[in-house]
Parts: structure tokens; sequence; C-alpha cells
């Protein structure tokens, strides 16, 4: 179905609306899909196992047959005031495995980690629901939001952890789970690249790190 520019105005006022900093449209086929991008999440990630991420997404060869079927998607770079300093950026992973020693340093990371939660379960994630939902409106019945990573519909009050049923039960909230972006394969980096507009890459001082999410557009 073709993307008119009176429909795009009414997503991009949509995605603004909803925390969204931009919009941008891309040919389906431009997106990046690498069968070796899950081995991230697989290693090295703690949402492994999460119901929006491997195993209960379709593997990368099925969801790149999927995406064929799609003409376009909207790339969403999502409002943030999550700023990582040079330290927290270098060893998130690792203090969230073994915080550090350093009373200020970990509790600068629990801030940052608590944010991340925060802005995916209040900003991100319901905005790209927000925005699937109305391009079903708009006649795009396949429409199909992303999430950038780990859900977090069921991070508790205080944003210090996730109760996801994960494999032990069933999703609490299935009608508003979206796959991962790189649970399905998706290479971000590269697809940006394509697009001329390069990933900010880790380790980083006193920057915010962009929050993007893609929409598939049938």
């Amino acid at each position: 179905m073709r993307i008119t520019d009176q429909n795009y105005r009414i997503l991009e006022d949509k995605a603004k609306q909803e925390g969204a900093k931009s919009i941008q449209l891309l040919p389906a086929e431009n997106i990046v899909v690498e069968n070796r991008t899950i081995l991230k999440c697989i290693f090295g990630c703690n949402g492994y196992g999460s119901q929006v991420c491997p195993p209960f997404i379709p593997e990368v060869d099925e969801f790149r047959k999927m995406l064929e079927e799609y003409e376009w998607a909207l790339l969403v770079d999502w409002k943030s005031e999550n700023e990582f300093s040079k330290e927290i950026s270098e060893n998130f992973i690792k203090y969230s495995v073994s915080p550090p020693e350093d009373e200020n340093i970990r509790r600068e990371h629990e801030d940052t980690l608590k944010t991340v939660m925060k802005e995916r379960k209040e900003r991100i994630q319901p905005g790209s629901i927000e925005i699937e939902k109305l391009a079903w409106g708009l006649g795009y019945n396949t429409a199909l939001a992303t999430f950038p990573g780990m859900c977090t519909w069921c991070a508790n009050s205080e944003y210090s952890d996730v109760k996801c049923a994960g494999k032990d039960g069933t999703c609490h909230h299935p009608t508003i789970r979206r796959p991962c972006l790189m649970g399905l394969g998706v290479r971000l980096d590269k697809t940006l690249e394509k697009m001329g507009t390069p990933l900010k890459n880790f380790p980083m001082d006193d920057t915010i790190p962009s929050q993007y999410t893609l929409i598939l557009l049938e």
C-alpha cells in the first residue's frame, strides 16, 4: 500500500505526540538482517528469554521471509534523557552482574538502568504501539511495531527489576508485546549506515544514546 504524504504527516505527528524526536520512511528491503545478530542476544544480554526475545519470537530466517512481504518501514528515533558517562557505558553489562564497589558509581549505574526501563515502559513501548494502532486505522492492516530490546511491561514500580514470565509462564501482556529488533536479526547499525545516519557507538562520554524502533508497514 502506498505511503501518501498525508498519511506520512499523520504518522509523524502521532509519533511526536508520543515522544519521538523524528521519524524516517525507508523501503523495507533496506533493513539489514543477519543471522549472526542474535549471537549477541544469546551470549551477553540479560534480556535473553524475555517474551519479546529469542526463543519466543520468529527465527531470523523466518523473519527475513516475512520482511519480504512488507514494502515500507518507519524508523522512529525516540527522545531520551538518559545520559551515559564513559565509566558506565564501558562497564554497563559488567556492573549489571557485579556492582562496582564505589558507592557513587554504583548509584549512577542503578539510575541509568532505571531510566532505560522507565523510558521503555512509559514512552517507547506504548508509543510504538500507538503508532502501530494508528497505522492500522490508516489501512496498513499488517503494520507491526518493534521494541528496542528487552520488554519492560513487567518492570516493578521502582524500576529495579523486570518480572517477565519468560520460559516459566505465559506472557502477562500478550496483546502489547512486540519483538525485539536485534532478536529478529536486524542490524540497526548497518541499516542506519545505508540511510546516512550512523549509530552512536559505545563507549560514550556524557552522551545520550539514540533509542530506535521500527514500525513495519505493508
